[in-house]
């Protein structure tokens, strides 16, 4: 009854894919794109449904592009893009600005005299002195948050941002009759940003990291794995970066980093709603050739060598103990990325998975096991990892053992013909579900943009799942699954590491 149940459920699943695969062609009907004479590329998905617009800018520039001294500067930068222009933000831009550079200049100073041989610390307390009451008067010139006041007095909503290892992405929504609004204002962040309240919004900053990491026992065990797995590669750095970075870096660095990653060709903008293509490039540009010309970022060179051992450790928090099992697995660009997605629904996605029902729903030995391919991301080899969380009275090396024995089977074993149709049908549904969102097909289209070349990838991936077989997921495993391809990080409960 079981398995006729299952089989009933797949048939139900396999006949909403194949009808919504019917509609994928006039779905990419809506797509058009232009590039301007700057290099600045659009994206244009039309759906004139309802009077509204998003609008999303996605910079090829994350974590990935950060080197010693400003890891974490593709964060502060998102947050010093909502702080407005020369003409956005400021009581008196001319009298700001003198100030703004003063500070900078006295920065300077103080840093180098931190990092000299023998810092004095009497003259550094006055230079901070000294410090603190030229940013008072530069705060009196700020038009606080009215970046953020103007969309909202227009009906704009969902204004956000986020860094990733990849790529920086904002976005927002406006009615659409807004659309010149949201010219001037985003054209302006990218072509004349100011960067005010830099030293401000860096200590937001610090305290998100200490929120976020350093007071987060799972936040530490993401560093560390990072840490552990990558030693050349410039993934191994969290994306918000070393607090002794976050303290250091300075808002002439800022410039400098925006001033190469945001060139008009390191971006491409992504709108989608009731807009017309004649519309947005007639507006894009007038606004949008002011950013300064630039090609797309080439990929790093630097290549992370293949891992010579297993790699371990073990946290000892006051803390609920988790375990990471991660394999160095190939970028969205390689043939086997894909095969590591499919693994993802056969292993841990969905309450019939073979991890999940191990773990979870037979042995009650963990709360939780989850599983994804592409960590910290996925434009350059990364990691294909395995967490969980242990239920009252397992262990983490319980769980390891489960873990490990599931993957080992993989070697032995092919996915039977049921769980590959199962873990396919799933993928697509939930990849035409997001298709039906435009935000979600739009992002799909700009991540494809940067990630992989062209935006028109987003519609061969159905292809490219249905193409993977049980052989391929067996290859996989015996090639990648290996002791010396593995990194392992666990917490602990603190005082474990007496015995």
């Amino acid at each position: 009854m079981k398995k006729v149940l299952i089989s009933l459920v797949l048939i139900f699943l396999t006949m909403m894919v194949t009808g919504s695969e019917f509609n994928f062609d006039s779905v990419k009907e809506r797509v058009s794109e232009f590039t301007l004479s700057n290099g600045l590329k659009f994206i244009l998905l039309e759906d004139h449904s309802v009077p509204i617009a998003s609008f999303v800018t996605y910079a090829n520039a994350g974590g990935s592009d950060e080197r010693i001294g400003i890891y974490g500067i593709s964060h502060i930068l998102e947050h010093l893009a909502f702080k407005g222009t020369s003409e956005v933000g400021t009581k008196n831009y001319k009298k700001e600005i003198k100030i703004l550079n003063k500070m900078d200049s006295l920065f300077e100073v103080i840093r180098n005299e931190k990092n000299s041989f023998d810092p004095d610390n009497k003259k550094i307390a006055e230079l901070e002195e000294k410090f603190e009451t030229l940013r008072n008067e530069a705060q009196e010139y700020v038009v606080s948050n009215e970046f953020d006041s103007i969309l909202k007095k227009n009906g704009g909503v969902g204004l956000n941002a986020g860094t990733g290892a990849d790529s920086t992405v904002y976005f927002f929504s406006l009615p659409s009759n807004k659309i010149e609004l949201w010219a001037y204002l985003e054209s302006g962040r990218f072509s004349d940003p100011v960067f005010r309240e830099f030293y401000k919004e860096r200590e937001v900053i610090k305290e998100e990291r200490r929120v976020r990491v350093d007071n987060q026992p799972v936040g530490k065990m993401i560093e560390e794995l990072l840490a552990l797995a990558f030693k050349d590669h410039a993934y191994k750095a969290n994306t918000i970066g070393p607090m002794s970075n976050i303290s250091n870096i300075s808002r002439d660095d800022v410039k400098q980093y925006f001033r190469e990653f945001y060139t008009a060709g390191n971006i491409v903008i992504g709108v989608t709603g009731d807009v017309y293509p004649e519309q947005l490039k007639k507006l894009a540009e007038k606004y949008f050739t002011k950013i300064p010309p630039g090609v797309r970022k080439s990929r790093n060179t630097t290549v992370e060598p293949p891992q010579l051992g297993e790699k371990r450790m073990t946290i000892y928090e006051d803390s609920q103990p988790w375990i990471i099992t991660g394999y160095h697995c190939p970028s969205v660009l390689h043939e086997d990325f894909i095969k590591f997605s499919v693994l993802d629904y056969i292993m841990t996605n969905g309450r019939s998975s073979r991890l999940y029902k191990k773990m979870v729903t037979e042995d009650k030995a963990a709360l939780f096991v989850g599983s994804m391919a592409g960590f910290p991301g996925n434009k350059y080899p990364s990691l294909y990892i395995v967490f969980s969380l242990p239920n009252t009275g397992h262990s983490t090396e319980e769980l390891e053992k489960i873990i490990s024995d599931g993957i080992n089977k993989l070697k032995t074993e092919k996915v039977t013909e049921e769980e590959l149709k199962s873990a396919k049908v799933r993928m697509k549904v939930a990849l035409i579900k997001q298709m039906t969102s435009n935000r979600g097909l739009l992002s799909s289209l700009l991540s494809n943009e940067i990630l992989t070349g062209s935006w028109e990838n987003a519609f061969t991936y159905l292809r490219k799942i249905e193409n993977v077989s049980a052989e391929d997921l067996k290859k996989l495993a015996e090639k990648y699954f290996t002791l010396s391809n593995r990194v392992v990080v666990k917490i602990e409960k603190k005082g474990g590491e007496k015995k």
